[in-house]
């Protein structure tokens, strides 16, 4: 076999195995669909990584993941929906494989990392309790705050007596009540942060204490000592909040009840929180020991980032996002392997279905000029000129649909009609040989659909390219050029 001739019989093959790919990879999409194995493997892959089967059901039910999870619309739509579930109920009573959704027939196919990291913080309360922390603490840090400028102002009361002096201290610090209470009601409708809410109110504080040691100037003796006290207050206020990290916090919600490792004052704020919202403390019981290790790593990891009790739960949302997309790439490696054992049994049921015999078809087309002519001008008609101009799978709907034309105008040497049998026998004349050469055929040709339609469709298309590359106008080989210079 001449080198133009092998050629062309690799550009038939090639022609055939796409054709047949594609069908193959029509039939696995439809069952993958069918049988959800995509939402499923998700599903699974989820409850290895959260290690539970009860609390991934529960994220399941939580209303973002829900909402990824798209049903049919229309009557034809929901019927097809519907016929889909009815399959998939018989193949699990056939196999005895349980729901991974039950109560509910199905699930998403894909869910962001975002949204899982979302999720998965709001079921374990982080969001709502990290909230409730903060606004206990600042309403603690203002109350202790405006305790001590009373104290401070009890004793000023008690040095002036009935000094007309009083009447304007009293209606500056009513004026602070109300500017605090506006900074209290920014802060709770999630207009400021945390801590720009507390240096909101320390500026209003240092503002009062500013116009009440002007109110004091040139007054007794005793208001010295009253604007020295303030004096030293202002340097108290003006001290750091530590604020809560995201790790306590964490661990407040996993260490059911261990306080320890708490400051005393967050200590007081658990106590208040569980009175007032016992539900934050009462939701993570069927945590297993290993996701909270896991989750207070990954607190770890946020807290190292992060300079407040705010930043760190947003931090923590990208550690668990980022954690739950490490884990579904491993899955995915799972996914692809598992889909390729799928992909070589369909392609082996084709290649006996349809007897596409490698081998045959080899044999074919090395002695059927006609043929393979045929197919290496239609496969030229499949590939574009310019293989930038479109993407793979623009390319690849168009190959569908020129097909149709191709197998119209083309009788290919597939199927099970009594010529092609009669010149399979004629190559293995014995019955053994006749078995093991039909096996080994369909064997390379199952194998072969099981690298995809993309895959030959790519090869395919550089092989022509070669062999379009070596033609000259008359169809001689290109060579060296006769004409250079001497």
């Amino acid at each position: 076999m001449n080198l133009p001739v092998a050629v062309d019989v690799a550009i038939g093959i090639l022609f055939i195995y796409l054709m047949l790919s594609l069908l193959a990879s029509e039939i696995q999409e439809l069952i993958a669909t069918v049988l959800q194995w995509r939402a499923e493997h998700l599903k699974k892959s989820i409850e290895i990584l959260m290690t539970s089967n009860h609390f991934t059901d529960r994220m399941y039910r939580s209303p973002l993941i829900q909402s990824l999870n798209q049903t049919a619309k229309g009557g034809l739509a929901v019927l097809v929906r519907q016929l889909s579930h009815f399959i998939h109920q018989i193949y699990r009573l056939v196999t005895g494989t349980r729901n991974v959704f039950a109560p509910v027939a199905s699930g998403p196919s894909y869910i962001p990392a975002e949204t899982f990291a979302v999720a998965l913080l709001q079921q374990i309360n982080l969001v709502e309790l990290s909230r409730r922390i903060s606004e206990l603490s600042f309403e603690r840090l203002q109350h202790e705050k405006l305790a001590l400028l009373k104290e401070i102002l009890n004793d000023l009361r008690d040095s002036l007596g009935s000094d007309p002096l009083l009447i304007d201290v009293d209606r500056e610090f009513d004026r602070l009540e109300q500017n605090l209470r506006e900074v209290s009601k920014d802060f709770r409708s999630g207009r400021t942060s945390l801590s720009g809410s507390i240096q909101q109110a320390t500026d209003q504080i240092f503002r009062f204490i500013d116009s009440t040691e002007v109110l004091l100037a040139n007054q007794n003796p005793c208001n010295d000592i009253i604007r020295s006290r303030l004096n030293y207050l202002k340097q108290l206020i003006s001290r750091k909040y530590a604020e809560p990290t995201v790790v306590e916090v964490l661990k407040l919600i996993l260490e059911e009840g261990d306080y320890l490792h708490l400051s005393p004052r967050l200590v007081e704020i658990v106590d208040e929180i569980r009175d007032k919202y016992p539900e934050l403390l009462n939701q993570v019981s069927d945590l297993p020991a290993e996701l909270k290790r896991n989750l207070i790593v990954l607190a770890e990891q946020a807290q190292l980032r992060a300079e407040s009790l705010e930043v760190g739960v947003r931090q923590m949302e990208k550690e668990v996002a980022i954690w739950f997309d490490n884990s579904m790439a491993r899955a995915s490696g799972v996914y692809k392997r598992n889909a390729k054992g799928v992909a070589l049994i369909i392609g082996f049921l084709i290649a006996v279905t349809i007897n596409a015999d490698t081998l045959y078809i080899i044999n074919r087309l090395s002695k059927d000029t006609t043929l393979r002519s045929t197919l290496s001008q239609r496969a030229e008609r499949l590939v574009p000129s310019d293989p930038a101009a479109t993407t793979l799978q623009a390319d690849l709907e168009a190959v569908k649909v020129a097909l149709d034309n191709v197998l119209n105008d083309v009788s290919l040497p597939l199927g099970w009609n009594a010529a092609n049998v009669r010149q399979q026998g004629a190559i293995a004349p014995t019955s053994l040989s006749f078995v093991l050469h039909r096996l080994a055929g369909w064997l390379v040709t199952g194998i072969a659909l099981s690298m995809g339609a993309a895959f030959w469709y790519d090869l395919l298309s550089k092989v022509m390219r070669v062999r379009n590359t070596g033609r000259v106008e008359n169809g001689s080989t290109s060579h060296a050029s006769d004409n250079s210079t001497r």
